[in-house]
């Protein structure tokens, strides 16, 4: 029995849906910051057609969930992949602001620390890439986290990278690898890419603040300020106030 036009209408949605579904080139990690904003258009220039992956962990801002999916749509791109990961916590929401435990993530730097982070997110992503296709697995690290997060050096990540080549069983003989186009750079120098770049900067959130614009205060709003003053920059962020 022919179809009737109806499925047949069907049909041929569902197969251009599959067009536009083509395996990515990259899968870019988007948390919604500057860097991650900036390895999102640096891999579409270079890679063309590329999928971002973001991860909502236990307490992650709206304002950043918000970044993250503004920034895909301002690029044209697909839907980002959304993974859950409520058990994964900041050092500050499992131990809490106890004083008398050096756990407790008192400092800025460790208040964000989350163990193992950066093995989960990247063992996540290559999951997904090898369903999808994609051969490079975008990271946004600059030079200035390792100096505090060791699981953020490019040592760290190539040691990833030859264990994803190990297991890898989809690849064709060509495993997918993670990069790291910020590895080098100083947040100074990723300004200026993401300019050249034409990053919407003014879409991306950094602030640890709960609040509807970037408070100016805390740690993250700090660095900001203080690499854009450097460049004799506003950051856009702060002049929409």
């Amino acid at each position: 029995m022919p179809a009737t036009p109806t499925i047949t209408a069907n049909r041929k949605k569902r197969e251009k849906g599959k067009e536009r579904e083509k395996a990515p080139d990259a899968l870019v990690m988007l948390s919604g910051g500057l860097d991650s904003a900036t390895c999102l258009y640096w891999a579409k220039k270079k890679f063309g057609h590329v999928r971002a992956i973001t991860f909502n962990y236990f307490g992650r801002l709206e304002n950043e969930k918000m970044a993250a999916e503004k920034l895909v749509m301002h690029a044209g791109l697909t839907d980002p992949i959304v993974v859950e990961l409520p058990f994964l916590k900041e050092a500050s929401d499992y131990y809490g602001r106890d004083p008398e435990n050096p756990k407790a993530g008192n400092a800025a730097v460790l208040s964000s620390y989350v163990p193992a982070r950066n093995l989960i997110f990247y063992s996540i992503a290559a999951h997904y890439a090898e369903f999808l296709g994609a051969k490079w697995i975008v990271g946004g690290h600059n030079s200035h986290d390792v100096m505090f997060f060791n699981d953020a050096s490019k040592d760290y990540i190539q040691k990833i990278n030859s264990l994803l080549k190990e297991g890898c069983l989809f690849c064709d003989g060509r495993p997918y690898q993670i990069v790291l186009p910020l590895a080098e750079m100083n947040r100074k120098q990723v300004i200026k890419l993401a300019m050249e770049l034409h990053v919407p900067i003014e879409l991306t959130w950094s602030c640890h603040d709960k609040q509807p614009m970037h408070c100016g205060k805390c740690y993250a709003c700090a660095q900001r300020i203080e690499a854009f003053s450097s460049l004799g920059l506003t950051d856009p962020v702060f002049a929409k106030k």
